[in-house]
């Protein structure tokens, strides 16, 4: 990526992501914070109008720009769109074995398909690399605070809303926003559990527009989509579709 285009992105980003988070806050104040109930007319509708806005406004967003820093747009994922590992016999090489950490997920790209490999022990497990909660990636974004947690009961976790699937599988093991993961993640997963909540459950009526899928955040996840590994010569091979 050039660092001009990542520029713009990051500058599209920052500036459409405040102007969103402006209208968000200004719905919250009038649903929450009306003022003097005698003499201010009733704000329900206004601050639900200003909610939306600003909800929907951060989900086109983030699909607008995030191909411009090389992210994936937060649409979920769905388990009918899994292959089975018959139909994966282009193979591609993704790293030598000593490349991968025991036990922490870490992404590659194959042939522009985002993978994550887990290794653990003399095994090697290869993921779709994004949750099928929300299409954020398991190994975390490098270089920030949302890092790949380590592998834990062969499940990995996703870190930013704490779904677990079994590495060999795919198999959802744990929901998003557990009560312990939102426990020991109070924005993560306390806060960001309620405005996914708040925005998936807003009547019909109160929508000044319908809200797009991809705006209207789900609270499950689903089965992920798993890959053939085989392993030559100390090299890590990918099995990817036709």
């Amino acid at each position: 990526m050039s660092p001009a285009l990542a520029f713009l992105g990051v500058s599209i980003l920052g500036t459409w992501g405040i102007a969103s988070i402006g209208l968000i806050a200004g719905g919250i104040i009038m649903l929450f914070f009306p003022g003097d109930p005698v003499t201010a007319s009733d704000n329900t509708l206004g601050g639900i109008v200003l909610l939306v806005a600003g909800l929907v406004s951060g989900g086109l967003m983030q699909v607008v720009v995030s191909p411009l820093l090389g992210l994936d747009a937060p649409v979920p994922v769905r388990a009918k769109e899994i292959r089975p590992h018959t139909a994966m016999t282009r193979w591609a090489k993704v790293g030598l074995l000593r490349d991968f950490p025991e036990g922490l997920p870490k992404e590659v790209r194959a042939r522009a398909q985002r993978i994550v490999i887990v290794r653990t022990g003399d095994q090697v497990h290869a993921l779709t690399a994004l949750c099928s909660h929300a299409r954020l990636p398991l190994a975390g974004f490098p270089g920030s605070p949302i890092r790949p947690e380590p592998i834990k009961d062969n499940c990995v976790m996703c870190p930013f809303h704490g779904a677990r699937f079994d590495v060999a599988s795919g198999k959802v093991v744990r929901q998003p926003f557990s009560s312990q993961f939102n426990n020991e993640h109070p924005f993560l997963g306390g806060i960001q559990s309620k405005l996914f909540k708040l925005l998936r459950f807003i009547p019909m009526p109160y929508q000044a527009f319908p809200v797009p899928k991809f705006a209207r955040p789900t609270l499950t996840a689903e089965d992920l989509q798993t890959y053939p590994v085989r392993i030559e010569n100390g090299e890590v091979y990918v099995g990817l579709p036709r």
